[in-house]
């Protein structure tokens, strides 16, 4: 069998630098929304979120466009984005 390449994988490894691996906290969150009297609507698991994540979406919209596309800038754009662009 032969392995398939996947064309944005590479977008994905430079976010992983971000992303922490406490697998723990988003099976809290999943436990409280689903088992808790009272869930929220939105949880916020890990500080990457906290921190980078959230106070992106309270800034308005062009601003959190413009820093998210001057991080990933030179992160290569894969051929199916590109087609229906």
């Amino acid at each position: 069998m032969r392995a398939v390449r996947v064309a944005g994988l590479e977008c994905i490894s430079g976010l992983e630098k971000l992303t922490s691996s406490r697998v723990s906290d988003v099976l809290d969150a999943y436990e409280h929304a689903l088992l808790g009297v009272r869930p929220r609507a939105r949880y916020v698991v890990g500080n990457d979120a906290r921190f980078f994540w959230l106070p992106i979406q309270a800034m308005p919209e062009w601003l959190g466009d413009w820093i998210l596309e001057f991080m990933t800038k030179d992160t290569p754009i894969p051929a199916v984005i590109k087609k229906h662009q």
